[in-house]
């Protein structure tokens, strides 16, 4: 099973205002991907990849209540 390690880089705020938070997920020490959380959006950057995958809070919002409760679903994999 693989170990999952988050950190995260908060500004000196919590609140979410002109600076986005950053999220790093690794997976047995190699990073998965970064989260940026902002005001109008989530932004998945992954690992490897230079371009980020863009969802509006509404739409996160919506695909998450879609997914089966307390089980992962196989959209994700």
């Amino acid at each position: 099973m693989a170990e999952h390690m988050v950190k995260v880089k908060l500004p000196r705020r919590v609140e979410v205002l002109s600076k986005d938070l950053e999220v790093q997920v690794k997976s047995n020490g190699h990073t998965i991907g970064t989260l940026k959380i902002s005001k109008g959006s989530l932004d998945w950057r992954d690992g490897s990849d230079q371009l980020s995958r863009v969802l509006k809070w509404e739409r996160f919002a919506k695909l998450a209540i879609e997914l089966p409760r307390h089980q992962e679903s196989a959209v994700l994999h």
